[in-house]
């Protein structure tokens, strides 16, 4: 879990604004915002929770002014606000939803309202409205599920053959295809209990149905030629193989 900004870290950041502005202060993990009032100040607070949580997590501190240098003139200070309020419209207004922690920070000049988000162990989250973020530098940024999806399958967090077949069905594989695997495995492995198995119980021993679902790699492997030719007509399957040499010393 990467470490988030304390009380002790924000105090520390504020003492720095009369030479800089908020905007300059703020980081992958740290945000400054301007008090607008409970209501719209809560809907911000939505939006960045989303932001961060698909994340690495952070904390947003209400009650300053980000482009105004000059502690005095910077910190405004928040009023009017109830923390169980924030807390109960920040779960309900997320999606999964998130708990966050809503606490003040006094300071000299007034009540600054913090709130700290975690990384979300399960991203990707949005708002109930549907609207997607994700913290990019100083930025919350656009991003949709289909975004996050494409994410992990680039980095190998996510197996993008295993997931259902979307309009595929069993009815679309190909007995012949099966069989042509069949043979394979039994020129490899003359051994292997695969050879014993029935169509669709090898099937999902090899994971082209799952869950009662073809897989995408089973629609690849096993799809009936005219029906991957009209869903996915620039197909393409490569077989990668790596034989042993045995009997030869290193």
């Amino acid at each position: 879990m990467n470490r988030l900004p304390s009380d002790e870290d924000i105090a520390k950041q504020l003492d720095r604004l009369d030479e800089r502005v908020a905007d300059d202060l703020e980081s992958e993990v740290l945000e400054f915002k301007p008090w607008q009032g409970p209501k719209d100040s809560l809907s911000v607070a939505i939006e960045i929770s989303v932001c961060f949580a698909n994340a690495r997590g952070g904390v947003v501190v209400f009650g300053v002014k980000d482009k105004t240098k000059g502690r005095r003139k910077a910190i405004t200070g928040c009023k009017r606000y109830d923390l169980d309020v924030w807390r109960r419209g920040i779960y309900d207004s997320t999606r999964a939803n998130l708990s966050v922690e809503v606490h003040t920070l006094d300071v000299p000049e007034g009540t600054l309202l913090v709130v700290k988000v975690p990384q979300g162990p399960a991203p990707p989250y949005g708002t109930s409205a549907g609207l997607y973020k994700i913290r990019i530098g100083k930025n919350c940024m656009p991003y949709s599920p289909e975004a996050f999806q494409r994410r992990q399958v680039s980095l190998g967090a996510v197996d993008w053959s295993s997931y259902p077949a979307d309009s595929f069905t069993e009815a679309d594989i190909d007995p012949g295809e099966v069989a042509r695997v069949r043979d394979f495995i039994g020129a490899k492995r003359p051994g292997s209990h695969l050879c014993k198995l029935k169509d669709r119980e090898l099937l999902i021993a090899l994971g082209a149905i799952m869950g009662g679902r073809l897989t995408r790699a089973g629609m690849l492997l096993f799809g009936r030629a005219d029906r991957l030719a009209r869903a996915l007509p620039n197909h393409e399957v490569i077989y990668l193989s790596q034989m042993n040499r045995c009997g030869r010393g290193s």
